[in-house]
């Protein structure tokens, strides 16, 4: 396996952008997350001039008990919030991609942050 194997989780459907994200905030609501904002790349790229070419947008997301632990352990884990998933469209599929727990997890600067999130509900 090498590193790309391991830096991210994504998942390919059929459906478009925004019935995937209505079911990303669902599926999360569910789990105790909540979709803090969604920032939409291609439309801030052109508002620069600049075409993305593709819909790309950006769920922020967080567990705010889990949130609140880890940041008790220490405040600079702040620094790694919130979490984000992309929800983004290439050639007939849309992706949902998010950074591996494992990696995000390893940028951690204490152990004990790690213990304490990989147990958050």
């Amino acid at each position: 396996m090498n590193k790309t194997d391991v830096f991210d989780y994504t998942v390919s459907t059929g459906n478009d952008v925004e019935h995937c994200i209505a079911d990303v905030t669902a599926a999360l609501k569910e789990e105790g997350f909540g979709v803090l904002g969604i920032l939409d790349f291609q439309a801030m790229l052109k508002q620069k001039g600049v075409e993305l070419g593709r819909d790309y947008r950006l769920l922020e997301v967080c567990n705010p008990q889990a949130a609140n632990t880890a940041l008790q352990k220490d405040i600079r884990i702040g620094l790694l919030l919130p979490c984000t998933i992309g929800v983004y469209s290439e050639s007939s599929q849309t992706k949902i991609s998010l950074l591996r727990p494992s990696v995000l997890l390893g940028l951690a600067p204490e152990s004990q942050v790690k213990q304490s999130t990989e147990h958050a509900p």
